[in-house]
């Protein structure tokens, strides 16, 4: 028997190799999966600097281009074109000197610099500023929890002296709403809070290493933003020279839809709740309200929640108010709903703008599942993860209909009854008789309209021609 060689039977020995070799790595990986993940983690734990410099970078990336392009390079600008044309009228014929400013390098370095001092600045005044009044406020608070009862207790009396009924059940209701208040601050909040120094001193060497790592992640944060468009650069050549063009290319416009949907969303997210939380407190200190700085802190910080973040952050406050002066309950309240509107009409849409394209209620889908994943975390980027997993469905879609020479756009399938398997055309629904006249009245405008505008063209042309 002759045994005849041929190439594939080479290509199936080292395919069953390399299966048998991937199946045996899997196998190991999957039975050393610890010593794995620690390699990783203590790989990823090398680069904690870096990683932070990245996050760092990221979320200051829009404050240094607002700084850089809209302020400086304008201003620099605006300050030769002065100089040239005063030049030019005190010297007219002559040419004036060529332009040895650099504009852009000068304004990048500065805008990194401002961005990096207010970056500073907030962060010190929030260790301490911030903190210290965060502690003092609540252990007042704790402290005059049996005025504040007795307080609010003679306020429903005197409101509700003539039904007595009323006033039984608003007084157990709010007696309860205060022990439970006054329970959770003094054996829960309280504790904490002064633990807080003895879990700083304990831990002293991780709080340096921790220090540390922030120290060198905004020292490589000005790298990154110093010279953002040269990483990108290197970025988009490696890309290309792994992948195809076609893929490359999908990729970057892959990788600044994420940009869009979450980059976008989280910074702005937070720049617009750090200016909601700095108003509430100074609004609140102008008009002598009671714990503006805890308020503001609350609300600051549930701002980052959209939709319900403000109601959430309202709650909390709006107790604490009552219990001083449930007039100045109803001041806040209003307050609340005017910072809202204004933030919700004006500053979110400047800063944040529609960078997730969802719908209000896969916005509330995307919170829900952000939330059951990953806690109160998903609650900020789990509109911005599904934002990105929906534009990828949605594109992904899109493409596959059009190779399948379908309609790709939704409200082209409400009248749709099915596609037929053999024509590949859409069959609709039958219309009703009210809809039928209705279509074709609105067909009837549409002709007249066309109509209209053709005949105004027309006498445009002809009173061109006659001109």
């Amino acid at each position: 028997m002759n045994f005849k060689w041929d190439k594939k039977y080479l290509y199936w020995g080292v395919t069953a190799f390399l299966v048998i070799a991937a199946a045996i790595v899997f196998f190991l990986g999957l039975s050393q999966i610890k010593e794995i993940l620690g390699g990783i983690f203590s790989f990823l734990s090398i680069l904690t600097p870096v990683l932070y410099g990245f996050v760092i970078a990221y979320i200051l990336c829009p404050i240094a281009t607002f700084i850089e392009k809209p302020c400086l390079r304008r201003l620099f600008y605006t300050v030769q074109d002065r100089k040239r044309e005063k030049f030019e009228r005190e010297h007219p014929g002559e040419e004036p000197p060529p332009k040895t400013f650099p504009v852009r390098k000068v304004a990048r370095v500065m805008s990194v610099a401002i961005t990096m001092i207010l970056a500073l600045l907030v962060l010190t005044g929030i260790i301490w500023v911030l903190l210290p009044q965060l502690i003092d406020t609540i252990t007042m608070l704790v402290n005059n929890m049996p005025t504040y009862v007795t307080q609010v207790s003679d306020w429903v009396s005197q409101t509700l002296r003539n039904y007595p009924e009323v006033e039984a059940y608003v007084l157990q209701f709010t007696g309860g709403i205060s022990d439970m208040l006054n329970s959770w601050l003094s054996t829960e909040l309280l504790p904490q809070m002064n633990n807080i120094w003895n879990l700083i001193s304990s831990n002293v060497m991780n709080i340096i290493s921790v220090l540390m790592n922030l120290l060198l992640g905004f020292v490589i944060a000005i790298y990154f933003l110093n010279s953002k468009e040269l990483f990108a650069a290197q970025f988009k050549k490696v890309l290309y020279c792994l992948f195809k063009p076609k893929v490359a290319t999908r990729i970057i416009n892959s990788t600044r839809e994420i940009n869009k949907s979450f980059g976008q969303f989280i910074t702005g997210k937070i720049l617009d709740s750090f200016i909601i939380g700095m108003v509430y407190v100074l609004l609140m200190s102008i008009f002598n309200m009671p714990y503006a700085v805890l308020c503001g802190v609350i609300m600051g910080i549930t701002c980052i929640i959209p939709y319900f973040g403000p109601f959430i952050g309202y709650i909390p406050c709006m107790l604490l108010l009552v219990l001083v002066d449930p007039i100045q309950c109803i001041y806040f309240t209003i307050m609340v709903v005017i910072i809202q509107n204004v933030d919700g009409n004006v500053l979110a849409p400047k800063i944040i703008g529609d960078s997730t394209g969802l719908s209000s209620f896969w916005v509330i889908f995307g919170m829900l599942v952000g939330q059951g994943m990953f806690g109160f975390v998903g609650l900020i980027i789990g509109i911005p993860l599904f934002a990105v997993i929906y534009s990828f469905t949605k594109n992904r879609v899109k493409n596959r209909l059009e190779k399948k020479e379908l309609p790709s756009d939704s409200n082209e399938y409400r009248d749709i009854h099915h596609i037929d398997a053999e024509t590949n055309e859409p069959v609709y629904f039958p219309h009703p008789p009210y809809m039928k006249k209705a279509k074709e009245k609105h067909e009837l405008k549409d002709i007249k309209k066309i109509f209209v505008k053709g005949k105004k063209s027309d006498d445009k042309n002809d009173d061109n021609k006659n001109n």
